[in-house]
């Protein structure tokens, strides 16, 4: 088997669990491995720390698959991966219809994510090691769920990284019409081949609950609202009325058809517009909500857009907490990995002192059990999310 071998003093990252080696921190490579090959990983002083695939052009050079030098990366291999993975999730989620059935290097399955709709699984990969045993990594799911049909969603911008092209459509089965799901009574039709991420926000579940128990009678405005998760819910939690806001078409189509399938389309209407505008113009109108939620698209992908992300999660937030009377409350989050929690909670401090508001926090929140953290891999942590109240002029200090 082929080896990389690191430079002296640089087996930090890899000893305390870090499940990446970048191209940097390798000194040689030993034998003559492509792309997606499985090779050894060892340090200057001759240490095997495992095994990992490689990847000859990325700035990610191995991911880490085990600590075992000698295991085969075979069909048992990945099958123990897939059935541990699905284990968690049954055991956390039992028979709902929907969930992340894989969560890439969180479940030793590097750089992919499988996502179920019920009967349809979605799969997506950037890294070429998993790509190359695709056929027979969708064998192993099929034989673990059945389902009816597997999608593509294989469209993310990070699979160039690894010389990946862009792909979407169906692998298995057949998948014609939108996959409905319930998620605590609120029934979704979900486009897995055109919709959101792999269709639908499933990462924000626990959150909507959230939002729900605290809409009854509140008038809702639900930003960057895709296709209606967070509204709809407050619909079915009692909220007087939700104005869904979004700069796409498509995603307000499903809004209203969403709306329409749980019976609240009366209390629903839908706006299509640019939120970091449009939100602005409410202000200046003397628009007013009991609940706005935030829940925006990934401003910062990478380090170097933390500033330009910044101003624009400080720009939503001044202007929906002045859209919010006393005793309002704003639901915000953010799904940029390269904002730290602490820093999000800065922009927040800053948004309020610009409004005039003081805050409360009444719930903090973050990633559900099916998008798991490993503590070493600040990576697979990128979801915030926050339930505020803005409080009156009588609350005492000057902020949360």
């Amino acid at each position: 088997m082929a080896r990389i071998v690191l430079r002296a003093r640089k087996d930090k990252l890899i000893r305390q669990g870090y499940p990446w080696i970048f191209a940097n921190l390798i000194d040689r490579v030993e034998g003559d491995p492509a792309t997606g090959d499985v090779v050894q990983i060892a340090g200057a002083d001759g240490h095997v720390y495992g095994q990992g695939f490689y990847h000859a052009d990325s700035l990610i050079a191995v991911r880490f698959l085990t600590s075992d030098p000698d295991r085969p990366i075979d069909d048992a291999f990945f099958r123990a991966r897939l059935e541990r993975a699905f284990r968690l999730r049954e055991t956390v989620f039992g028979e709902t219809t929907h969930y992340r059935l894989v969560y890439s290097e969180s479940d030793g399955l590097p750089g992919t994510i499988v996502d179920r709709y019920g009967s349809v699984l979605t799969w997506t990969s950037v890294c070429a090691g998993m790509e190359h045993r695709r056929e027979r990594l969708l064998d192993l799911l099929e034989d673990l769920v059945r389902p009816r049909a597997i999608v593509e969603r294989n469209d993310s911008w990070l699979r160039e990284k690894d010389g990946l092209a862009e792909s979407t459509g169906v692998l298995r089965g057949t998948c014609d019409a939108p996959v409905e799901i319930d998620e605590d009574g609120v029934r979704f039709a979900v486009d897995v081949l055109e919709g959101p991420k792999t269709g639908f926000f499933i990462d924000q579940r626990l959150h909507r609950q959230m939002v729900r128990r605290v809409a009854a009678g509140r008038r809702v405005l639900d930003v960057f609202c895709a296709d209606g998760g967070f509204g709809l819910h407050a619909a079915a939690g009692g909220a007087a009325s939700v104005h869904f806001l979004d700069v796409s078409g498509r995603a307000l189509e499903r809004v209203r058809h969403n709306a329409a399938l749980n019976g609240v389309a009366d209390r629903c209407s839908v706006e299509q517009a640019n939120a970091l505008d449009r939100l602005g113009d409410y202000v200046a109108e003397g628009r007013t909500y009991d609940l706005v939620v935030l829940d925006p698209p990934g401003f910062a992908r990478q380090r170097r857009e933390v500033d330009d992300a910044t101003r624009a999660y400080q720009r939503i937030n001044i202007t929906g907490l002045q859209l919010l009377p006393p005793g309002g409350l704003l639901a915000t989050a953010s799904c940029s990995q390269a904002v730290s929690e602490e820093a999000f909670l800065k922009i927040i401090r800053y948004s309020a002192r610009k409004a005039g508001a003081r805050l409360r926090l009444l719930y903090r929140g973050g990633h559900p059990p099916d998008h798991p953290v490993l503590d070493a891999m600040p990576e697979t942590a990128y979801l915030k999310f926050f339930l505020f109240e803005k409080l009156d002029d009588e609350a005492p200090g000057d902020g949360f």
